[in-house]
């Protein structure tokens, strides 16, 4: 089971990056995501964009199935003395985008959790936009901090592989609960024309 953070009120995170198979670095992964229930969410983190394109043709369809897609971001976090990965919205997103001291590995700075409430349309939905940016002392899991070495060693042992959590939730992994959802296979339609326009280019 993979280990997803969920916020709560007085959390100290420190970011870390994620480093994939063939060691590419990054920090952030923004993906889109839909709950088709309560125990069943689809990922789309493809360049082509299928979830919100078809929340778009729904749309434009004036159909009464709706389908509404989240963008949210993905990242490797270092809390309780383990890596577990923390999915954010565009308020903490901004907020640690603008905050570049936040991506040194070997700094103090870290984001500081405050969890509110405000209500909208009758439900209650947390709020993190007292959250701040600040620095406090912490523990690496390195002896090094200096260390590239030590670094990407413990981080590629002990970060959850969120590209196989994307890959088993995909668009494609849940094609058919889609087409139950639907009513008809949209994903496969905007495949085909994508294929056609690839096609058309090749061919001119």
């Amino acid at each position: 089971m993979i280990k997803i953070h969920k916020l709560e009120d007085g959390d100290v995170i420190k970011i870390l990056p994620m480093i994939n198979k063939n060691d590419k670095i990054s920090w952030i992964k923004q993906y889109e995501c839909v709950g088709l229930n309560s125990k069943t969410f689809i990922c789309d983190d493809s360049n082509n964009g299928y979830l919100k394109r078809i929340s778009h043709k729904l749309r434009q369809s004036n159909s009464s199935v709706k389908l509404p897609v989240t963008t949210k971001y993905a990242m490797n976090i270092y809390i309780h003395g383990e890596i577990r990965i923390l999915n954010v919205g565009k308020t903490l997103f901004q907020m640690i985008s603008n905050n570049p001291k936040l991506w040194d590995i070997r700094g103090n700075h870290q984001i500081f959790i405050v969890k509110t409430e405000v209500s909208a349309g009758g439900q209650l939905f947390p709020s993190y936009v007292n959250s701040y940016v600040s620095e406090k002392s912490w523990t690496p899991p390195v002896n090094d901090i200096n260390s590239q070495d030590e670094w990407v060693f413990y981080i590629k042992e002990n970060q959850p592989d969120f590209d196989n959590y994307l890959q088993k939730n995909s668009v494609f992994t849940h094609k058919q609960l889609l087409i139950n959802h639907l009513g008809k296979d949209i994903l496969g339609e905007l495949i085909a024309d994508d294929r056609e326009k690839k096609l058309d280019k090749i061919l001119v």
